[in-house]
């Protein structure tokens, strides 16, 4: 149902065929909107997985029911799973409590609130907790950002919270830098991130964050570093084209332009894209490639 990269690797989120569909529930508006609901109707059984190098789960749990949904997995450095709902109301009780952090037996040790609008989550060495918001979640949906109800949790667009679901830090909302997070790499030197409109390479360390403008770059789902080097994994009419280019004076400056294959030469396929440093992790139905930006010359 779901799947996400930790510093040690491969996380996944598993339900059976009966449970699969309530945690991907939809609710229709009149005229024919819809929009995914933050609560699955009914609260499926899921298992919670870690995996190793070679592919094979060395630790899982099962949590008897989730109360989320559209979920995003993640682990902590102790071991622990959080597990966060991408979709989060506002209601007159306050915000629902869309964050929680799993031990080893299956039971939810804290819950909080990280807002809604959630692009990316990723927990870096130290226990910090990196979201990415989409537009949803920076202008305000669900309650969120009305006359009578408190601004986005997302409104800067990227946002670090601590363990317990503090905030600690984000971007400044009056940049408006972020209208929708589209790559996050949290890696061991910063967290990096490329954003729409203008897709800059934002380089956030110690606090403080650093931008680069782009030229011809469209819609990537991914960014890696190696060194001195930046990688741009796809473009919207892409979703394989690697983009390298170094940084300099406030701009990213291309160096090469290629496709990404898969190993048997054959068109990479569809899948869900997440980068930790200078790996590009890909995810298609039960099959996982990886690209490493240091073996790339």
């Amino acid at each position: 149902m779901s799947v996400g990269v930790d510093v040690s690797g491969p996380v996944a989120l598993w339900a059976s065929t009966e449970g699969a569909p309530k945690l991907h529930e939809r609710d229709e508006q009149p005229g024919g909107a819809s929009f995914p609901r933050s609560r699955p109707s009914a609260e499926p059984a899921v298992a919670l997985a870690a995996y190793n190098d070679s592919g094979m789960a060395s630790t899982a749990v099962v949590v008897p029911a989730l109360s989320v949904a559209y979920p995003h997995v993640q682990r902590f450095p102790d071991g622990s799973f959080l597990v966060v709902g991408a979709r989060c109301n506002w209601t007159d009780a306050g915000p629902e409590q869309n964050a929680m952090v799993i031990g080893g037996d299956g039971r939810i040790i804290r819950q909080g609130c990280l807002g809604d609008g959630l692009q990316h989550v990723q927990v870096a060495a130290d226990g910090t907790i990196w979201a990415g918001y989409f537009d949803e979640g920076v202008f305000g949906n669900l309650g969120w950002g009305g006359p009578n109800s408190p601004d986005p949790l997302g409104v800067a667009g990227i946002v670090a919270w601590s363990p317990v679901f503090q905030k600690t830090w984000e971007l400044d909302p009056d940049e408006g830098l972020v209208t929708d997070c589209y790559a996050l790499n949290v890696a061991p030197d910063a967290v990096w991130a490329c954003t729409y409109t203008d897709f800059p390479v934002v380089r956030i360390a110690d606090g403080h964050e650093k931008i680069h403008d782009t030229e011809n770059v469209t819609g990537p789902s991914g960014i890696i570093t190696a060194h001195d080097r930046v990688g741009l994994i796809g473009t919207y009419r892409d979703p394989s084209v690697l983009i390298v280019g170094s940084l300099m004076d406030g701009v990213f400056t291309e160096t090469s332009r290629t496709n990404l294959w898969a190993p048997d030469g054959a068109a990479l396929p569809m899948a869900k894209v997440h980068c930790r440093g200078s790996v590009t992790h890909f995810f298609s139905n039960r099959d996982w490639y990886t690209f490493d930006l240091n073996e790339f010359e």
